[in-house]
């Protein structure tokens, strides 16, 4: 188990307001079965539903195959009246691409029938269509929220991919802390037990969960430290005076990130080497134009830097596979995923480090991995070997140096508060966990 040190501190000092609810809402919120209901649709729930015998709100998950205008008809809503809902729901939302598994809550009347739609358009906001003599009359409200700073120690154990994640870490910290490790670290060969992931970063969270909203949002990573055999590892975003986005920079000023990525994933082994071999499944030997990475399907794979997706489909023998141009005519190439991540198609900008698919073994692939090759000038060249120091920003100097000692300097001082707040700087605490509000 992972030693941890987790500190929580809210720093507003005002609430988000929520969205003035409507007097009826709270005498038609009951509960089905002495709880929220939280079920697949399908045609059995559906009759059970029916027989509810007073008001109630419902929570259900849409089912492989199901679609709104079969749902919401069970529920005594017309054919018009639901086109006519995703019509005025449209400006927000296309409920014509609702994804299986998307939550949606009915508000349902002593008879079982739908008064009211609610959706989850985004974090911490829900739209709500309510059924007036016939018309859709759609509302947004805003969920109540906090900022809160969170503060993560812990041993790397097995995995800091899943330490992290068992210790409570956000998934999206904990992939934006590997990508940017990545530039100075080797996941696949670097780690041992004895090491030591931190990271400070702020979220907005619910005051009280919600069926329709994930329960925090990540706004920013302000401090991420890797301690690898002794060596430390500490890096603070900073977005220098001109500069489009917020970069990673050790105290001193030098910037952490590399131009490629050489490991675009994380908790994965080094399967197959760049060089000539003699294929598993066609026999002969050829040359292996990059490396493998074997893993469990389904692991996030990271563009390996900023660039365009010039293929993000079928590609024969490599199966699902996506192919990113870069600039300085670098090209990478992922294959055998399982799938594609959201947005990711040919002629969309992606960012280093973004998550672009997931590992598989699509195509002509003998076991689970990703394939990943790296093009310079349209040759193939062994992506650990990557010389692209001469791409790298420079180090911070001068006014913008000036400005970003001073980002250190107030980082430093809300992890020293938040130390003192344990009274344990220098030792690992178990499972502890602190929230401060301040009001």
């Amino acid at each position: 188990m992972a030693a941890a040190l987790v500190v929580g501190v809210a720093c507003t000092c005002e609430k988000v307001v929520t969205a003035t609810s409507e007097p009826e809402e709270s005498k038609l919120r009951s509960t089905v079965g002495g709880a929220l209901a939280d079920v697949n649709i399908g045609t059995n729930e559906a009759k059970k539903l029916k027989n509810i015998t007073k008001s109630s709100i419902i929570t259900l998950r849409l089912a492989a195959g199901e679609n709104l205008i079969g749902v919401l008809r069970r529920y005594d809503v017309n054919t018009q009246q639901v086109m006519t809902l995703i019509r005025e729901v449209q400006p927000w939302l296309d409920l014509n691409k609702l994804t299986t598994g998307k939550a949606i809550q009915l508000t349902l009347n002593q008879r079982g029938s739908l008064i009211a739609f609610s959706i989850g358009v985004r974090f911490a906001t829900i739209l709500t269509a309510t059924l007036e003599d016939g018309d859709w009359q759609v509302r947004e409200s805003t969920l109540e929220s906090e900022l809160v700073d969170e503060h993560i120690r812990i041993n790397v154990g097995r995995s800091l991919y899943n330490s992290a994640l068992d210790t409570g870490v956000a998934v999206d910290v904990i992939q934006r802390a590997i990508a940017v490790l990545s530039h100075r670290v080797d996941f696949q060969r670097s780690l041992q037990d004895t090491d030591v992931f931190e990271v400070f970063y702020q979220s907005t969270q619910l005051i009280d969960t919600h069926p329709l909203s994930k329960k925090s949002e990540v706004d920013k990573v302000n401090f991420i430290k890797l301690t690898v055999s002794g060596v430390p590892h500490p890096l603070y975003r900073y977005r220098a005076t001109g500069e489009s986005q917020h970069r990673f920079y050790y105290a001193d000023g030098r910037p952490v990130q590399s131009f490629l990525l050489k490991t675009p994933l994380n908790g994965a082994r080094l399967s197959s080497t760049f060089g000539r071999r003699k294929h598993p499944i066609l026999g002969y030997s050829r040359l292996h134009k990059g490396l493998d990475f074997g893993a469990a399907i389904g692991t996030p794979i990271f563009s390996a830097g900023d660039g365009k997706v010039l293929k993000a489909n079928w590609g024969g023998s490599f199966g699902n596979r996506i192919v990113i141009r870069h600039a300085n005519g670098y090209q990478s190439l992922y294959a055998h995923l399982q799938g594609f991540a959201t947005g990711i198609k040919a002629g969309n900008e992606v960012r280093q480090g973004e998550v672009i698919g997931y590992l598989g073994s699509t195509g002509l692939s003998q076991a689970p991995h990703l394939h990943f090759e790296v093009h310079k000038d349209g040759r193939a060249i062994n992506p650990l070997t990557l010389k692209t120091h001469r791409y790298t920003a420079r180090k911070l100097a001068g006014a913008k140096l000036e400005d970003f000692s001073k980002t250190v300097a107030r980082i430093d001082a809300q992890l020293e508060h938040s130390y003192a707040k344990r009274n344990e700087p220098s030792q690992l605490v178990f499972n502890q966990t602190l929230k401060e509000h301040q009001h």
